[in-house]
């Protein structure tokens, strides 16, 4: 499964995220953090983009002036030359995938219910609040430490992460041994605006008592250069 499938799939929950001294001042600072983001900073900039999943390790470059292939290249897949079919593979999946884009922001409003969070760590440089994700599933609920941290300079999302710190039993036979997910945001360079930085989730487990799974997608986002626009 893809990165962004299983990220759409996760993330079918919602997000509301803030931080400030007063429990009502939360939502309000966390909604300032991520608005901070530059969504769409695909129309500007170009970006190479790693992904791993599935064993491998799939390295492309988008450049929003190319025209052709939606502006992606396929550099390498596991640091060897493409061939035309793992090419037309990529190519179709970013094409298939190019509307999530469009949801990316919600993606991290939807994992927060905002009435939980609480401060945890406050410093010169950042807030820490906990939160509990916005999920109908109780066994998650239960097993899980969710943290979103927010840096004072800029006022931006830095990050947010959810881990389990005990197994999972969502039902019908199946067991969670692992849930990680991870976000990282921050200045695509120096001064400039703050973007994703990398994705990673990790699932392991068993389904129907016989049925092993044990999934790792990674996608990082680096080499940002300023494309004009």
């Amino acid at each position: 499964m893809s990165a962004s499938r299983l990220l759409l799939a996760i993330l079918a929950l919602p997000l509301c995220l803030p931080a400030a001294r007063a429990q009502e001042d939360y939502a309000a600072l966390l909604e300032e953090a991520v608005a901070t983001v530059d969504w769409d900073f695909s129309d500007s900039w170009s970006y190479t983009e790693a992904s791993y999943e599935d064993g491998e390790t799939w390295i492309g470059r988008f450049d929003p002036r190319v025209e052709e292939d939606h502006g992606w290249t396929l550099l390498s897949v596991d640091g060897k030359t493409p061939t035309d079919r793992q090419r037309r593979e990529y190519l179709h999946n970013k094409d298939e995938h190019s509307s999530d884009a469009d949801d990316e922001d919600n993606r991290v409003t939807a994992i927060v219910d905002e009435d939980t969070l609480e401060l945890i760590e406050e410093t010169d440089e950042h807030w820490v609040l906990s939160f509990v994700p916005a999920e109908d599933e109780q066994a998650l609920l239960d097993s899980v430490d969710a943290r979103v941290r927010i840096v004072k300079n800029g006022r931006y999302i830095e990050s947010v992460r959810i881990d389990n710190f005990q197994d999972i039993e969502p039902g019908f036979g199946t067991k969670l041994t692992e849930f990680k997910m991870r976000f990282s945001f921050g200045p695509a360079v120096e001064d400039g605006p703050i973007v994703p930085k990398s994705i990673e989730v990790r699932v392991k487990g068993r389904a129907l008592l016989f049925f092993g799974f044990d999934d790792t997608d990674i996608v990082r986002y680096t080499d940002f250069e300023y494309a004009g626009g």
